[in-house]
């Protein structure tokens, strides 16, 4: 029987203050999240593809909600997207609710500027875009692969934007 737990994600502190980083149990050398309270602007790398879970659809080993980035209302959020995997993969950010869709278009697009080039085409292997938005309302969103069948297939993950979060963490649920 498969069970769930769900891992908080310790931050870990910078060399300056206000910095931070959040990372992955498996690969602490790699960290998926940094942000600068300073300038509320937090960075996401997001690997497409990263390993075999879920037959490779997954965004940094994890799928089907199992990872949720929390942001505060009003941060700038930077997106480094890389396609580690042969099949092409993109990144968008839409309503949590439509993340279940077969394919997306810019209408279901949460915040301007919340997707890669070509998102319903997808990047080859090796391609990396810097995606930049304003997390400017508070909501349950979702990170999703926009090339048709690829959400549905599992490839989605979490974003919170929270009017009570002070700073971003990332929340980790395992299948165990």
């Amino acid at each position: 029987m498969r069970t769930r737990s769900v891992l908080a994600v310790v931050a870990a502190a910078m060399v300056c203050a206000g910095c931070g980083t959040t990372s992955q149990p498996s690969k602490p050398q790699a960290p998926l999240v940094t942000w600068n309270a300073a300038h509320r602007l937090v960075e996401w790398t997001v690997i497409a593809g990263d390993g075999g879970e879920n037959g490779g659809m997954n965004f940094d080993g994890y799928a089907n909600g199992e990872m949720t980035l929390v942001v505060p209302v009003g941060w700038r959020v930077q997106i480094h997207f890389r396609n580690a995997s042969f099949t092409p993969h993109s990144a968008m950010v839409v309503p949590e609710g439509d993340y279940d869709r077969g394919s997306f278009d810019s209408s279901l697009l949460a915040f301007p500027g919340a997707e890669t080039p070509n998102p319903s085409e997808g990047s080859p292997k090796g391609a990396a875009e810097n995606v930049e938005f304003t997390a400017s309302r508070a909501g349950n969103f979702a990170l999703v692969c926009a090339v048709p069948g690829h959400a549905l297939a599992g490839m989605w993950d979490k974003l919170v934007v929270s009017s009570q979060a002070k700073k971003p963490s990332l929340l980790v649920n395992h299948s165990s």
